[in-house]
Formats: C-alpha cells, sequence, structure tokens
C-alpha cells in the first residue's frame, strides 16, 4: 500500500513540474502524461512491465466517470441557445457516421477485417472534452457563432455514443446483438436516471440548511458514482447519465457553487493524469510502431475527410457559415475516451484489441501533437473569432456575479450613521444595507429608514476572490509568542496588510497607529 502511495505521489508531482516547464514551449498537457507514462514503461528508463488491462479498464472508466461528468457540469446552457440541435447531431449521428466510415476505410483502404475495422472506428468515434476545453481556456478562443457552445456540448456528450457503438460491435462477436433493443436501453435508461438524481440532488443541496460546500461536495458525488451504478444495473448507459446529471446539477446556482467547480476541475486534471499515464504504461513503443502507417492513414482521412464530410453533411441544413463549419471539423480532438474503449477492446478480445489499442493510441498522439496546437491557428485562418466575446462565458464557473458575504456591525451612541436615512449613508461600491436588527425586531429598509443606536445592521458585499493576484487573506490569532504582539500598523512589514481588529467582541478598522494586542 506505502508504495502504491509513494509511486502515485511521485508520477503526479513529476507529471505537474514537467507541464509547467514543457507547457512554455506549446507542448499539451496531455502529451506530457503519455510521455512520462512511457518513460516509466517496459521500454523507458524504469523498465515496469506492466500489463494489467483489467485493472487499467476499471481505473480509466472511473476516472472517465469524472470527466464526463465535470463536462456536463461545466456546460453553461444560458450560452448554448441555437446551438443545441447542431451539438446534439453531432455528438450522435455525427459519431456514428464517423465510426462507420472509418470502418469502412479501414477495410477498404488498409485491409483490415470488417470486425476489427469497425471496432477502431467506434473507439475512435467520439472527440476529446477535456482537450477542447482547455485549448479554448488556455488561449482564450472568443468564437463567433456561438461555436464554442457548440464544440463543448458535443465534445462533452458524445463519448456515450461511442461507447454504445463499441459495446454493440464486442457484443456482436458472440452472436447475442439485439441493436434496436440495445440503444434504447442505452439512451432511454441512461437519460431517465440522470434526470430522477439530479432532481433529487438538486432538491437536497436546496432543502438541507446549513449545508457547506464540503457536504454539497460530497453528496454530488455520492449522487455520480451511485447514478452511474444503478443505470448500468438497469441497462442505461452510465456515461449517459453521469453527463444529464452535470449538465443539471451544473445550471442550478447554490451557495458555494464556485468552490465545487474548483474541487471537481482538481479531480478531473488527477483523472486525466491517470488515463494518460496509464496509457504510456500500457503501450510497447516497439510494437506500437508496427502499426504507425495505418494509423496515420487513418488520422489524417478522419481529420480530412471523413470529420469534415460529416460535420458539412449534418449541419449545413441549420444555417452554419464556412469558417464554422471548417473550425468544428479540424476541432475533432480524440482523447481520454478513446484510450478507455480501447483497453476495454483489448480485456474482451486481447488479439483484436491490440490492434485496436495500438492505432488508436498513434492516432491519439497525433490528434493531441498536432490538431490540438493548430486549433488557434486555424481559428484565426477561418476568421472564427470574436474580440467582443469571452469564451469563459460558455462555461459554468464563469460568472458576472460574485457570491456575496454578510457582515454585522453593532451601532454605537457615537456613530455618524445615528439619526441618518439611509438613502443619505455613504457605502463602498457594491455594498448594501439589507437588514437591521432593533429591538429583536427584523427590518428590511428603504431609503427613507432611520439608522438608530443600539441597531444592528447587516451589510453585503461581494466576496473577495483572487484570480489576478497573488494576495492571500487570512485570520490570525495573535497569542504572546505571535512576531505582532505590541507592534503598531505601521511596524509591520510593508508587504503584510491588516484590514480588521477584532478585539473583545469588536471588529475595528484599524489605522497606522493602532498597536495589535495579544488575545
Amino acid at each position: 500500500m506505502n508504495n502504491i502511495l509513494f509511486f502515485s505521489s511521485v508520477v503526479i508531482i513529476l507529471s505537474i513540474f514537467m507541464y509547467r516547464y514543457l507547457s512554455k514551449f506549446g507542448v499539451p498537457m496531455l502529451l506530457v502524461f503519455i510521455s512520462l507514462g512511457m518513460i516509466f514503461g517496459v521500454n523507458g528508463i524504469f523498465k515496469i512491465d506492466y500489463e494489467n488491462y483489467e485493472l487499467s479498464r476499471d481505473i480509466c472508466s472511473f476516472a472517465l466517470i469524472y470527466i464526463i461528468f465535470f463536462g456536463g457540469f461545466g456546460t453553461n446552457l444560458s450560452m448554448a441557445r441555437g446551438i443545441i440541435k447542431k451539438s446534439l447531431i453531432l455528438s450522435s449521428l455525427g459519431v456514428i457516421f464517423t465510426s462507420l466510415l472509418t470502418g469502412i476505410f479501414s477495410h477498404y483502404v488498409l485491409k483490415i477485417d470488417w470486425y476489427t475495422s469497425f471496432l477502431i472506428g467506434s473507439v475512435l468515434g467520439s472527440t476529446d472534452a477535456a482537450s477542447v476545453f482547455s485549448i479554448l481556456r488556455s488561449h482564450k478562443l472568443n468564437l463567433k457563432e456561438n461555436t464554442a457552445s457548440l464544440l463543448e456540448i458535443e465534445s462533452g456528450s458524445n463519448d456515450p455514443f461511442a461507447y454504445v457503438l463499441t459495446i454493440s460491435f464486442l457484443t456482436l462477436s458472440k452472436g447475442e446483438l439485439n441493436l434496436p433493443i440495445l440503444l434504447f436501453k442505452q439512451v432511454c435508461f441512461g437519460l431517465l436516471v440522470g434526470y430522477i438524481f439530479a432532481k433529487i440532488s438538486i432538491l437536497s443541496i436546496k432543502k438541507i440548511h446549513n449545508i457547506d460546500s464540503g457536504m454539497s461536495m460530497a453528496l454530488i458525488m455520492a449522487s455520480m458514482l451511485l447514478s452511474y451504478s444503478i443505470s448500468e444495473f438497469v441497462g442505461g448507459n452510465g456515461y449517459i447519465t453521469i453527463y444529464l446529471l452535470g449538465v443539471l446539477i451544473g445550471n442550478v446556482r447554490f451557495n458555494k457553487k464556485s468552490e465545487i467547480v474548483s474541487f471537481f476541475n482538481g479531480i478531473t486534471s488527477i483523472m486525466q493524469i491517470l488515463i494518460f499515464f496509464l496509457l504510456g504504461l500500457l503501450v510497447n513503443p516497439l510494437e506500437a510502431l508496427k502499426y504507425t502507417v495505418p494509423a496515420i492513414l487513418i488520422m489524417i482521412a478522419m481529420t480530412l475527410f471523413i470529420r469534415p464530410f460529416v460535420v458539412c453533411s449534418l449541419i449545413s441544413p441549420l444555417k452554419s457559415s464556412r469558417g464554422q463549419k471548417l473550425l468544428v471539423s479540424w476541432a475533432g480532438l480524440r482523447g481520454a475516451a478513446s484510450v478507455v474503449f480501447a483497453i476495454l477492446v483489448v480485456v474482451v478480445n486481447k488479439k483484436i484489441g491490440m490492434i485496436v489499442f495500438n492505432i488508436a493510441f498513434i492516432v491519439v498522439l497525433l490528434s493531441i501533437a498536432i490538431q490540438g496546437p493548430l486549433l488557434p491557428f486555424f481559428s484565426r485562418k477561418f476568421n472564427m473569432i470574436d474580440e467582443e466575446e469571452n469564451v469563459l462565458k460558455t462555461f459554468n464557473d464563469y460568472s458576472d456575479t460574485e457570491d456575496v458575504d454578510f457582515i454585522t456591525a453593532e451601532i454605537g451612541e457615537a456613530h455618524k450613521w445615528v439619526g441618518k436615512q439611509v438613502k443619505n449613508l455613504e457605502f463602498m461600491p457594491s455594498v448594501l444595507l439589507v437588514l437591521i436588527i432593533r429591538n429583536e425586531q427584523n427590518i428590511i429598509p428603504n431609503g427613507d429608514t432611520v439608522i438608530e443606536k443600539g441597531d444592528r445592521v447587516v451589510l453585503c458585499g461581494s466576496s473577495f476572490v483572487d484570480r489576478d493576484t497573488r494576495i492571500n487573506l487570512y485570520e490570525n490569532v495573535v497569542d504572546k509568542n505571535s512576531k505582532y504582539k505590541n507592534k503598531s500598523i505601521r511596524e509591520l512589514d510593508r508587504n503584510t496588510l491588516v484590514v480588521l481588529i477584532k478585539r473583545d467582541g469588536v471588529a475595528m478598522i484599524p489605522s497606522g497607529n493602532t498597536t495589535i494586542l495579544e488575545k
């Protein structure tokens, strides 16, 4: 157990530091994680001979749950008006047609048997949400025609359809496939379970009083895992379930939501590291090189012919501009889901699975290394940059309104507010007086309300969020050993700012001459 913990922590730390260094040269994040896995792998420096595909399947499937859920949770539906139909068509019919055409190309051009060809197409059928999100954010690609939302919803919701196709062809080998019934159960049961759990989760978060952000995170995580397992148990598609769950919960306002977004963002990053490190660890570069030519040809066919043909065929009737069709065609990056589905094929049929796995590995590698970095270039080339828009609005962790905090203050006899009407008080911008507590009665003030001595007033203002600064706000108790004891504010280090002192239950705003006392 200790060895596993040590190894895991070392891998995560190395991944972060390697990415921090290599990102300066434009190296994609996921490529760093794959490379690190290969360094540890059988042909790398550390020579770890790891071939446990069953364990890898379980680990990667678990990681994919978080990635798909966060893809839904981060989708801002209010920004997706007018493109939802396009997105869902691309994430469903787009995946099906892409997979089938890739299978046909693999069979007729590369002379691969039909069964293996369609498995290759199914595994590579979906696009990678994490890669698309990362590029849009990091390069601040503010795209015209709501294209950022289109790509976000398509890439976030198309993994379940690729999974259904992969399962369908794997089941076909056993002669047990009834495709209409399978599709009905996977989609309908998956949506139903996701909807029910979303409603229960939202109701619970809103009804349970005084629930903090930690408990909200735990509740959402439990709902996510439970809904996935129940959906799979009744024959539904667990990935459809958790994506819908994420969308519905993510588009509801509740307390401390920004903290929950940050939590799942961090967890998702760890899950991506895990999946791509395992991919690098599992792959045998010498074996994979045998499939370089067919993989490159499949990559070229999908990027330059199949994806553009499918995109243009499906969204041209929906009034899409030429620039949008070309950009969406290029943005079909392959990633984590393709890796997980390829490992699944290996577990079911190792001989065919190794062909699928090695081809998928090279295609994903090329997609991350070539398509991703060139996405900003083609966005400008196709005249799809909107300088007046903010791409972060397409994500649910963007907000043009901040969380608010409340503070109370006692109005003493000598306070300058005594006897004044609320409309004549001077407040800082974005600060409101929302409540007056007088003689144990709550008063909702208006402009004519007069402040009296002994009133307790409740003020609200925007919470401080450390986004663009390196300022850290914290509370410090001054005891007998404190370095601040008996010092005046003006004597403190110039980088230390004291904004509030609480002494004997009274909050006070200090001046330069204020002396800090021991508690």
